[in-house]
Formats: structure tokens, sequence, C-alpha cells
């Protein structure tokens, strides 16, 4: 049977798949590129190969790309590579779709059992002199930081004792360790959790195993100067979910979020898990800060995680439009013995997505400014030039400064879809926040993509540069920035 995506709703108009690789040498700029950005934008995104085998299969479980901006002396190129995984492997020789469900292993056909089931499509990261394509259900996917050719699994020397790795670990500037942990360590529906402390080299130095309450989704976490904090997100699975062959999570809204905090050089008898109502969906953190005996845990918060992509646990669908965030502080006093010590602020009651970002060089230290992709009504969708819109998009990027309250806006305009935004420092010693703000934006009246660039201090100032792409780009997850002095061009 030949390829023919015309039967899924979701893969039409700029949500297509793109299913394809280029190289793209000097691109398009509009307005002039800052000197002081001279390094490599890498991007994590969705592409799926071949039509899905199940109808109610979601966007989580396409296929991975990297796609890589190289920005030097004003220019920039671009490359984009799909991630060889066994899976993109298996089914390019088949020409078709040999993998289920989302997670579910049951789903996949027989040739394919026992082998890796990694789409590699979430979040890079460079750290310890390597590149990784992280998903969280596996281990990281090593990539040439030059070429985006595939160099296969990574398991630390054998180091890494779990079956998963999260793809949100977190790097400590100032000291260049970089902390991850591994959920469902011993394979599907287990309660365990590897938390490991990953050297600037690249060597896991030290590796705690703890226990979950319940086993729940466990996509983003946080750390402080002191600590460790881990949130569930009421997204569950079961035995008979998995019998019956239905998506491997579903969100149980009447279950209480868990969140555990542990010294960052505790051990496993230190974790203590508070409890905080149900309907407090966390998918991303922004930064957690520790206050004496308080820890703080700042991030976008919605009632319902995912965008709607899963089901509740009775059957029913989400509602998009319920996902939208606002951002909160979550504040756990450690000074009362009760599982109940916990408080919520929220600091800004936007239409927020969940893709959130901050100058990474405070990741786990006190901060002052976040980033996040919004949706301000103030700037409506020119439906007649960008065409009717399935989801809900994001149209603007917000600043938001902690220490004031106050918050700034970018639109980049009327027919544009923003992605998750990225922060550039203008210099390795800059103040916290002064620099640069990059994301991709889908020109949907145009088909084509555009790399926004913008200065983070003065975002109200509008867009000061525009890599100006010739064709859509993949659907980015998360990016990931590394400057020319950490990494040099090949």
């Amino acid at each position: 049977m030949s390829v023919d995506f015309s039967d899924d709703p979701a893969a039409t108009g700029f949500f297509a798949p793109t299913r394809f690789e280029a190289s793209l040498h000097d691109c398009e700029v509009e307005g002039e590129i800052p000197a002081a950005i001279s390094g490599t934008f890498y991007r994590a995104c969705i592409d799926r190969r071949y039509p899905k085998r199940f109808a109610d299969d979601n966007i989580l479980n396409d296929d991975g790309a990297i796609d890589m901006f190289r920005f030097d002396d004003g220019h920039v190129d671009y490359r984009s590579r799909h991630v060889r995984t066994q899976r993109f492997l298996d089914e390019r020789q088949a020409r078709r779709a040999l993998y289920g469900r989302y997670r579910n292993k049951t789903t996949s056909v027989p040739q394919v059992c026992g082998r890796s089931h990694n789409t590699a499509n979430t979040a890079p990261v460079y750290h310890g002199g390597r590149l990784f394509m992280l998903k969280e259900s596996e281990p990281p996917t090593e990539m040439d930081p030059h070429s985006l050719r595939t160099l296969g699994e990574y398991d630390y020397g054998g180091g890494l004792t779990s079956v998963s790795f999260t793809a949100h670990p977190k790097i400590d500037m100032a000291t260049g360790e970089m902390l991850a942990f591994g959920y469902e360590a011993t394979g599907d529906q287990s309660t365990d959790i590897d938390i490991y402390w990953i050297a600037p080299t690249g060597r896991i130095g030290r590796r705690v195993r703890v226990q979950a309450p319940y086993v729940s989704e466990m996509h983003d976490w946080a750390i402080s100067e002191k600590h460790i904090v881990l949130p569930t997100t009421g997204m569950v699975t079961s035995p008979e979910r998995i019998e019956r062959g239905e998506l491997y999570w579903a969100f149980d809204p009447d279950i209480p979020v868990r969140v555990g905090i542990m010294p960052r050089d505790g051990e496993a008898k230190d974790m203590r898990w508070f409890k905080v109502p149900p309907r407090h969906g966390m998918v991303h953190s922004i930064n957690a800060v520790t206050e004496g005996e308080k820890v703080h845990l700042y991030a976008p918060i919605t009632e319902y995680p995912y965008f709607g992509l899963f089901p509740t646990v009775d059957g029913g669908m989400g509602d998009p439009s319920q996902s939208h965030c606002t951002v909160r502080r979550w504040t756990f006093d450690l000074s009362k013995s009760d599982d109940d010590a916990f408080s919520e602020d929220i600091l800004y009651n936007v239409l927020g997505s969940s893709f959130s970002r901050m100058d990474d060089r405070y990741v786990g230290h006190p901060f002052r400014y976040s980033f996040l992709s919004i949706t301000d009504p103030a700037y409506p969708y020119d439906e007649a030039r960008g065409g009717r819109l399935p989801r809900p998009i994001s149209n603007a990027y917000a600043r938001f400064d902690h220490a004031t309250g106050g918050m700034e806006t970018l639109h980049v305009g009327h027919t544009h879809m923003l992605l998750e935004p990225s922060f550039i420092p203008r210099s390795k010693d800059a103040p916290e926040g002064d620099g640069y703000l990059i994301g991709v934006a889908g020109n949907l009246a145009e088909m084509r993509s555009e790399l926004i660039i913008a200065d983070a201090r003065h975002l109200a100032d509008g867009v000061i540069a525009r890599v100006r792409m010739p064709f859509r780009l993949h659907s980015q997850v998360h990016g990931w920035w590394v400057p020319k002095a950490e990494l040099p061009f090949a």
C-alpha cells in the first residue's frame, strides 16, 4: 500500500508531516543577526514518517527529527535529519508503520516485539561533550553534534541502571553537573525512580533509587540549590489499559498530585512526598528556589495536562481549551510534618502554554525572569489569511519579571503560530535576562517557517531579525542552545 495520510484529520495543512531532511547554506535573513549570537540552536521535533496504525494515537508518538541552526558572524546555516532509531529503520524497511499506540508495546506488530520503541523526539541536550536526543521512556540517543548522524542509544558506560531517562535533565551551570532521573526505572508500571548526578565530564557519579507513591507520568521536574523536586501529573496507567490495547496514559481528574522533595545531597530515606489537590497539572517547570525551610516551585499549571491529547480514565477526551496554563508558585513548608504543607499563588493569569524557559545559567538558583509562549487576545488571528485552525495556538512570547510582577509580550504576526522560546545570553557574564529570545514561528498564511530573534530585555520593541525559511519546518517540541565557545564548529 502506498503512503497516504488523507484519513488523518490532524495531518493536514501546516500540521501535515514534512517527511523530509534538508540542508540550507546561508539562510535568508530579514534584519540583522546580532554578533553576540554565535553557536548552535538544536530543535527536537516530531515528524511521522508513515500513517499511524491507530486513529486515536497522538502526536507524541511521532518519529523524532532534529533540526540545527548554526549562527556565526551574522550568518546562519540550517540542517535537519530524522533520528535513526530502531523504529525508524524497521518502518523504513517495511514501508509502513509497525509500532503501535503511544507506549503500549502490545499494540505493535509481532515482528518488532522486544525491540526498542524509542522515538527520540522530545528534547535535545548537550552535556559532557555529547549531544543527545531524549524520550523519557527510553535511554538517551546520541547524535553527532555537527552532521546530526545518529550514533545510537547511550547508557553512560553501563552507569544507566534505569530503562528510562528524563527528557528534562537539569544542568547546574555553576558547577557543570547535570541531574537526571528515570521513572518506571525497572520497567513499565514500576514505581522505581532512579536519580542521577552526572559530572561535567559526562560520567555518572552517584545514583539514588526512590519509590513513587503511585505509577504516574513524570515528564519534568526542578532543582534548587539544595533540593530536588519531583512531581507526578495525574496521568496514570494500569494493566487493564495495556491489555485493552489503549494509550498507555489516561488522566485521572480525582487523584491528588504528589510532589517529592529530597535534599540534593540526600538519600532515598530523605525523600518526602507532599500532596497537591487534583486538577493541578504540571507538564513543565520553570525553576525551584529554596528559602529557609520552604521550597518554591515555579511552573505553568493547568487543570487538564497535555492539550487534550490523552483520554480521561473514564474514556472521555479532554477539551484542548482547558489546557491553558497560568503561571503559579507552589510552596512546600519543610518545617511542617504533614503532607498537606502546601500553598499556591497564581502569579500571572495568562492564557499560557506549558512551554516555559528561563536564562539557563540560573537553573537551580534564585532567578528573576522567565519566558512563556502564550495566547494573547490582544492579537487576533487572521483566519482569512491563515486558514481555520484545528487547535488553539500560541501567538505571543511573554517575559515575566518575578521581582516586580511585570510582564512584557512579543507579537510576531497575525498569521503566526509560535513554538517554545529559548534564551541566549548576550555574553557569558551578562546579567540575568540580558540577551536574546529566539523561537520558530509558523507563518500559516505563507506555509513556511521563520526563526524569530528579539531583544529579551525589550520584547515590546518587536522582532530584530527573522531567518526566513523557504519551507515548513518540523513541529518542534523543545530546543537547546550551545554557544560556539562550548562547541566549536567542525
